[in-house]
């Protein structure tokens, strides 16, 4: 009888225990919903190019380049132009205006295999030539009106053996830029794929060469290389981009890859300016022809999948 009463009491206090476990647990999780990892963000824009998305033929508005619109819907929620921070969103197809950009520059809507493995529609954008040292073909937010912090992702395909695309053996500055954004003039986040010595790695920095008028008094305010990380050739990768802008060292860019984080830095990362331009996706090299597809884009007011967090397996 004596060994049946410690038997139980034993129990008793084990089933005690196990019940004052689940009510901490029931109460920790009842007050993590209320953090910030778990802030209710918006979703601002999402399209995958498929049927109701279109282009426009470019056209030249007497300026020195010319422009081409993307237009219609693939959602109900969200259409092209894309209109967030008040943008006026179209390709810049930077190219000058007195030549046929389409010999130059050539942005196409076509069906190939995505990243789900399946045939889909995606962006194609492809510069074969360079007309001006200054070529590119930026998809821009332009004349934004800064409001907040932003994500951005999607999902890129950048060509097969980029050491021979990117540099010719010899030269060790090979580079691309797929994204940026800027201020009208006192700073610039930039994500690069660099080609060093065969070594193809990503790369990204901060300066303020936000214009033309800059480049004479170029000023780096940090930069990052991660060479870890495998840069993709010829295949899908996701790409997610997170920043927090502010003269003070609660300052965020956020770049990941696969769900592998590239580049997390902390710090200034505001000198005075509003971003007035967004380049969402982009082909700009020294070293052409350089063709890139695009997919599946998305934009947020925050960290959709939680501060900090990747969506890659979303």
């Amino acid at each position: 009888m004596f060994f049946v009463i410690i038997i139980y009491n034993l129990y008793e206090r084990n089933l005690m225990k196990y019940f004052l476990a689940l009510f901490v647990s029931i109460i920790f999780i009842a007050c993590g919903t209320n953090s910030s990892d778990d802030k209710e963000v918006k979703l601002l824009f999402k399209s995958g190019f498929e049927d109701g998305v279109y282009l426009d033929t470019p056209y030249n508005d007497g300026g020195a380049t010319w422009m081409q619109d993307i237009k219609g819907s693939d959602d109900s929620n969200f259409s092209f132009p894309i209109n967030i921070w008040e943008t006026n969103a179209s390709f810049q197809v930077l190219v000058d205006s007195s030549v046929d950009s389409y010999e130059y520059i050539q942005n196409k809507i076509i069906t190939t295999i995505g990243h789900t493995g399946e045939y889909t529609k995606v962006m194609s954008s492809e510069v074969l030539k360079a007309d001006k040292s200054w070529t590119q073909d930026p998809y821009i937010l332009e004349d934004a009106k800064e409001d907040g912090d932003l994500y951005i992702s999607y999902w890129l395909k950048l060509p097969a053996n980029l050491p021979a695309v990117l540099g010719d053996g010899t030269n060790d500055d090979g580079w691309c830029t797929f994204f940026e954004f800027k201020t009208s003039g006192d700073y610039r986040i930039a994500a690069y794929v660099y080609v060093e010595d065969d070594q193809v790695f990503w790369h990204a920095h901060g300066d303020n060469v936000a214009n033309g008028d800059n480049f004479t008094v170029r000023k780096e305010y940090w930069q990052r290389d991660n060479k870890i990380v495998p840069v993709p050739q010829d295949e899908w990768f996701k790409v997610e981009f997170f920043w927090h802008r502010s003269t003070n060292s609660d300052g965020r860019f956020w770049w990941a890859v696969n769900g592998n984080v590239i580049v997390d830095y902390h710090g200034v990362n505001k000198i005075k300016e509003p971003i007035d331009r967004i380049m969402l996706f982009t082909v700009y090299s020294e070293k052409l022809p350089l063709k890139q597809l695009v997919d599946d884009i998305e934009i947020y007011d925050g960290f959709p999948c939680g501060e900090g967090k990747s969506c890659y397996e979303k």
